[in-house]
């Protein structure tokens, strides 16, 4: 997929930045926020997550497991010249980076998660639709009012406009499974932000993981927007300049 690169700024620093980016989505929903925060002096990481960037097909031959490793990997990456890694996880990016912190026992010095899904808008309904006639659909396509057919959304996010309804499933064992009960291990300093009025993850899901991450230093920021990908905001400068603050916050 055109604009689908990994994104990696060297910038020389003991300071760096791994932003993982959301379900069926690329790096490219970082590329100003990349720059921003490289601007600021920080090496800056926006790793393919495993299935993502190439065709709705390689997603399917992926499991939950694959996504978690590449997250892994990137972070290894990263470490090698940075002795302090900040975590900004994007939708479900944010649940991946949640696992690999509960995995690393909470060695990374922060988690920033945008948008991170807990329920959904419709959730119940999107379950029980998945879980009865989805069996027989390989795919779901994502709304036409969102999503052009050339992978493309109306703002130009680089993303698959379908998802296989088997990566979907996985999608949400995962957050049953892995993210809900795993909220209390996490101990790092976290900045849980979420669009006011989010049009695919419930605003509750921002509630429901400040309440129950095991951080004693936790922060909730209610971002106005109508997308569900905040970094791609006309206000985007304002969120930017909020997860620096927190970044500056948390160094202190």
């Amino acid at each position: 997929m055109k604009g689908a690169k990994p994104i990696f700024i060297d910038k020389k620093s003991k300071k760096g930045v791994l932003m993982i980016h959301g379900f069926s989505s690329t790096p490219d929903e970082f590329k100003e926020l990349a720059v921003y925060l490289a601007g600021k002096g920080f090496n800056v990481s926006a790793p393919l997550v495993a299935g993502h960037g190439t065709n709705p097909k390689d997603l399917i031959k992926t499991t939950p497991q694959d996504w978690v490793n590449s997250v892994k990997t990137a972070y290894s990456e990263l470490k090698e010249n940075s002795q302090n890694i900040f975590i900004i996880g994007n939708s479900f990016g944010s649940n991946l980076s949640l696992q690999i912190i509960k995995e690393l026992e909470n060695e990374p010095s922060a988690i920033i998660t945008l948008g991170a899904p807990i329920f959904l808008r419709w959730h119940k309904l999107f379950i029980c639709r998945l879980y009865s006639y989805g069996f027989l659909k390989r795919y779901y396509r994502k709304p036409p009012r969102l999503y052009k057919t050339d992978f493309t959304d109306m703002i130009d996010e680089v993303t698959y406009p379908k998802i296989p309804t088997k990566s979907l499933r996985q999608f949400f064992t995962f957050i049953k499974k892995q993210t809900r009960p795993n909220l209390k291990s996490i101990k790092i300093p976290a900045l849980v932000v979420h669009s006011d009025t989010d049009p695919v993850v419930n605003p509750k899901s921002a509630t429901y993981i400040y309440e129950h991450l095991g951080s004693d230093f936790k922060r909730i920021y209610w971002f106005r927007s109508k997308y569900h990908t905040a970094t791609i905001d006309e206000n985007r400068s304002e969120l930017f300049n909020k997860i620096f603050d927190f970044i500056k916050e948390v160094k202190k």
